[in-house]
């Protein structure tokens, strides 16, 4: 129950194509321990329905309502600092259910805060190769429509182990169990199975690199071109596909929610390439930026991506890890494969798929985004 007297800030946990939502009373600072006593979980009907949700790890597709109230409230809360990363980490800590899961191939399980007269977008992560040494890493950042100029977006960033109080777990190679200030949370990693598409043929000198699961819900294949040493992404139909795809032209659709732009690719069984992204959402940094931020890393040893990455870059070679995770920078930076074009305009759209057509290697046209 949400008491009347009280303002509220609300977090909607967001893990693709499951959702959960949250009202969580405020905070003093550092000392908002008042936050999980009066977190309610809320469900599409009622208590009984929000405990199911609460204790259920997988659960059928439902719609979710967002309410136009939650919000209002949520935005006028004016008790949490978002200043103070261990005061929001406990904020979102407390209010997400007792076992979760994290369906992102990279292992990021994503939030959306509404408080203060902001909006705050961020992610708990597991990092493979990180977790089993006991590091969780949490980051959000203020979220705008009109993006804000480069360097200038408000964001915070930390990782938290045994010396912060966070105990990290491991109970098998997909479970993770996280106990903080006296509450435990258990991270399902979802696992996807890394067998090669099919519904379509590879095409000459093609090798299937990895599945992937992105945070817009969508799954796709990583293929490889041994030939000519490039990577380009297809759309995974053997799954469900969490948009509607509106056709453009007799070899062209694009997602209405995601506006991702696929290239029906004919000649191998009409499998969608990624051929562009909208570059506005690049901007936006929001959940349809590109799956190239979600590479299968609880499978990199098994796919061995950082092999593939210097075949195609050999100036990469012995400057990265098993991820793609660069070895020789103080930030941690990571091979980014946006192998797909970055679209301002319908028009500009429409002007890069008509060089794919012309093309004598459509696939390279699009992995190096029309370039040479």
């Amino acid at each position: 129950m949400i008491h009347p007297t009280k303002l509220t800030m609300y977090l909607i946990a967001a893990v693709s194509v499951f959702a959960v939502m949250a009202a969580c009373a405020g905070s003093d600072g550092d000392h908002d321990e008042s936050i999980a006593a009066s977190t309610t979980v809320l469900a599409s009907s009622d208590a009984e329905a929000a405990a199911t949700l609460s204790d259920s790890v997988a659960q059928s597709p439902q719609p979710l309502l967002l309410l136009n109230q939650q919000l209002v409230e949520g935005y006028s809360e004016k008790d949490l600092d978002p200043r103070n990363i261990n005061a929001m980490f406990w904020a979102v800590f407390s209010g997400i259910p007792e076992n979760v899961i994290v369906y992102p191939s990279e292992n990021y399980y994503y939030f959306k805060m509404f408080t203060g007269g902001q909006q705050f977008w961020g992610n708990i992560r597991l990092p493979a190769g990180e977790r089993d040494e006991g590091v969780l890493a949490f980051g959000y950042f203020e979220f705008n429509n009109v993006p804000p100029a480069p360097g200038t977006r408000f964001s915070r960033f930390k990782t938290f182990n045994l010396d912060d109080g966070l105990l990290l777990e491991k109970v098998d190679r997909f479970t993770y169990q996280v106990t903080y200030r006296g509450r435990t949370v258990t991270f399902n990693l979802h696992q996807l199975d890394q067998k090669p598409p099919e519904l379509f043929t590879l095409g000459e000198d093609e090798v299937f690199i990895q599945r992937t699961f992105d945070e817009s819900g969508y799954q796709f294949f990583l293929l490889f071109n041994e030939r000519s040493n490039y990577f380009f992404w297809v759309l995974n139909e053997e799954e469900n596909v969490p948009d509607i795809l509106d056709s453009k032209a007799d070899d062209l659709v694009v997602g209405r929610r995601s506006s991702f732009a696929f290239w029906i690719d004919k000649a191998h069984g009409d499998r969608k390439i990624l051929a562009a992204i909208s570059q506005i959402n690049v901007s936006r940094n929001n959940y349809f930026d590109g799956p190239f931020d979600q590479l299968a890393d609880n499978y990199a040893e098994e796919v061995e991506i950082a092999k593939y990455m210097q075949l195609a870059n050999p100036g990469l070679k012995g400057r990265i890890d098993r991820f793609g995770y660069f070895n020789d920078t103080d930030r941690p930076l990571r091979v980014s494969l946006s192998n797909y074009y970055r679209t301002t305009s319908t028009e500009g759209l429409n002007a890069f798929v008509s060089r794919i057509r012309t093309s004598d290697d459509p696939y390279r046209f699009i992995s190096r985004r029309g370039a040479p």
